[in-house]
């Protein structure tokens, strides 16, 4: 089983040292995708690559997004007959099937967790955090904070490079936004581990410095894209958050 996880986790860092490398040629428009894409090869490994070369890569020609000035140009700056242009992510502009855009959004979504936990159990290992004498629930919680706080900025991060939206509205649209998508992929990541931590590993433990524990955290994220998927979908269709 080591074998095996050494396997997994390795790829994944293998998917994400290639993506990274590709992203200074092929730079997403929407700034945040660029840490999205690499945190989604960490867990997702050769789905994550699939993926990314099959629609989530960007067009060498592709515009970076910048904001929207309200001002006038100068006239004396530009010729005549010239007009000022705005340009809107390629990110959320391109034509592409929803089901792309669903799990675009879903990988958004699911980022913040994945830098939540890594930051959560990494700290953990070394501050173990209990609630109710459950270390285990202790941290849970600590990653479900964490992964709040970093999917809300990831979240808020898009919307600002869409709308020229004051920052308080813009971090309330983001919360209602990645609230309950953000939740539902906790949820499945829990289940996953709860499974691992008193089934499969009840009688031996699960040290979190090993290649298994990383690997079940991978198997983990893919539990919660599939948990966030089907609320993905919904919170589209209803209009609380956008398609990528």
């Amino acid at each position: 089983m080591n074998t095996i996880a050494a396997f997994f986790v390795g790829s994944g860092i293998v998917s994400a040292l290639v993506i990274a490398s590709d992203l200074p040629r092929r730079k997403q428009s929407m700034k945040i995708m660029n840490s999205v894409w690499i945190l989604t090869g960490l867990w997702g490994g050769f789905f994550a690559l699939w993926a990314y070369f099959r629609f989530g890569r960007a067009k060498r020609s592709a515009p970076v997004a910048v904001p929207m000035r309200m001002e006038a140009p100068d006239a004396g700056s530009m010729p005549m007959g010239n007009k000022a242009e705005t340009r809107m992510p390629m990110d959320m502009g391109r034509d592409r099937p929803k089901w792309q855009s669903v799990v675009l959004s879903t990988l958004h979504c699911g980022a913040g967790c994945t830098l939540a936990d890594l930051i959560g159990e990494s700290f953990l290992y070394f501050v173990p955090v209990a609630i109710g004498g459950s270390a285990v629930v202790g941290g849970w919680a600590l990653d479900y904070a964490l992964a709040l706080c970093i999917g809300v900025y990831f979240q808020y991060a898009a919307i600002r490079s869409m709308q020229m939206l004051p920052r308080k509205q813009a971090v309330v649209h983001a919360l209602k936004a990645d609230f309950l998508s953000l939740t539902a992929w906790q949820a499945g990541m829990y289940a996953w581990m709860a499974v691992v931590i008193w089934v499969l590993f009840r009688e031996t433990g699960l040290s979190k410095m090993s290649w298994t524990f990383w690997f079940m955290m991978q198997t983990a994220m893919f539990v919660g894209f599939l948990a966030a998927l089907p609320m993905n979908v919904w919170l589209i269709r209803k209009g609380v958050k956008k398609g990528m």
